[in-house]
């Protein structure tokens, strides 16, 4: 089974998560204080589920805007999901299906897609339009943790 390494926000100690902990809370073998959730794959969140995810999650989000009928929002989901498991415990990736939650997209003020905003703490931090590589993407993340 897969891990990932999270650090931990209080003593700074890598930790490995198994896969299978995904979106679980766990401690921190050293200070045995609550890790940072940990997420290897893209969460697909709604209008309904976005403000309490991102009110829940402590750490830096990686937000993508897609829609099913854009061609190259497909051609780019390969490089979203690869993104999100090189970030798992550093950061966690989000999609958002901008023809299902349009309340959402326009509160972003997405006008083209795709498009990525990072947050952190709710806030956008930056924003990366069209589609890239999966090695941009975390390059992007990490100029900004």
């Amino acid at each position: 089974m897969s891990t990932y390494v999270v650090t931990c926000s209080f003593c700074g100690t890598a930790n490995r998560v198994q896969a299978d902990k995904e979106g679980k809370s766990g401690r921190c073998g050293n200070c045995h204080k609550n890790l940072p959730l940990m997420y290897y794959r893209p969460q697909q969140l709604t209008e309904r589920t976005f403000d309490s995810f991102i009110n829940a999650y402590n750490g830096p989000v990686l937000a993508e805007f897609w829609a099913p009928w854009c061609p190259h929002c497909r051609a780019f989901d390969p490089a979203v999901r690869k993104a999100a498991e090189m970030l798992a415990g550093k950061a966690a990736v989000i999609q958002v299906n901008t023809q299902e939650n349009p309340v959402l997209a326009g509160r972003f003020g997405v006008s083209s897609i795709p498009v990525l905003f990072l947050l952190k703490h709710g806030k956008i931090i930056d924003r990366l339009s069209g589609a890239q590589s999966s090695e941009a993407i975390v390059a992007w993340v990490r100029r900004h943790l």
